[in-house]
């Protein structure tokens, strides 16, 4: 089995919270080595140090919990320094180290070398399998987003003189164009929302962009309510769908008018 030594300040541990953090590393098969959990009263403390990291059959990866109060501590410091100049030394670079915090922190405070080695937050999802992958020495099996080819923002809009607040969808794609473009709701939100579409630069609703040759029916199935124009629709030029409600569309269709590609998003409401 793996193991690590976790260095942290004891302040940061009075809720339990390192115990908590080792607990969730031990979960991938990793053992945690900590001083309260592993040096024996009554030995000197650097000798056991020694032994937990630079013995390599005792400790395969060292961990510096990143907080305020460690970087702040002597112990941790000089914790720190013993690893980089024993450690590293001993394994010829190829000891990981490892700093680890609950949250994204200026790296600017990090100690130098935390900045040229791995930099873990706990606010990523896959934090355990960074740190395995790293004692393991492979890449992390982290599983990719399936990334869709257009891009959907969501914005509000409160018109000049008016006390309503429309809502708007941005769409786009994320590479190419479509021309003609066009978008569209349920049949049967038509009347609830009110809609309509306008072009303009990405990120900017412009009430005045004109269409080019613009034109509204319903789908041959009767099920849509269909908005469409000759304007190019690119990664710079959005298509705006334009609700004069304060409901959003449960479900919208939008790409190349007759013709691919073409997408239908559902539960729109929800997002």
């Amino acid at each position: 089995m793996k193991q690590i030594w976790l260095t942290y300040s004891w302040k940061d541990n009075e809720d339990h919270d390192v115990d908590f953090i080792a607990q969730e590393i031990e979960k991938t098969g990793i053992k945690v080595n900590l001083d309260r959990w592993t040096i024996v009263a009554g030995k000197r403390l650097w000798e056991q140090i020694e032994k937990f990291i630079v013995d390599q059959n005792h400790c395969d990866g060292w961990i510096f919990y990143i907080t305020q109060n460690s970087l702040g501590s002597e112990p941790c410091k000089e914790e720190f320094a013993y690893a980089l100049d024993r450690a590293l030394n001993s394994r010829e670079n190829s000891f990981p180290i490892i700093g680890l915090a609950q949250t994204n922190i200026d790296k600017s405070i990090l100690p130098a070398a935390i900045k040229t080695r791995l930099y873990v937050s706990m606010t990523d999802e896959d934090w355990k399998d960074r740190i395995l992958s790293s004692i393991e020495n492979r890449a992390p099996n982290i599983q990719r987003p399936v990334v869709q080819p257009y891009t959907l923002d969501f914005h509000q809009f409160s018109p000049p003189g008016i006390n309503e607040i429309w809502n708007i969808i941005e769409i786009r794609p994320r590479a190419g164009s479509w021309t003609p473009s066009f978008a569209g709701i349920l049949q049967k939100e038509k009347n609830l929302l009110k809609p309509f579409i306008k072009y303009g630069p990405r990120g900017v609703y412009n009430q005045g962009t004109a269409l080019y040759y613009p034109g509204e029916s319903e789908s041959t199935d009767g099920k849509f309510w269909l908005m469409y124009a000759n304007n190019e629709v690119t990664t710079s030029m959005s298509l705006y769908l334009v609700c004069k409600s304060a409901n959003w569309p449960t479900t919208i269709c939008f790409g190349v008018n007759n013709n691919q590609p073409q997408f239908l998003v559902e539960n729109i409401g929800t997002k």
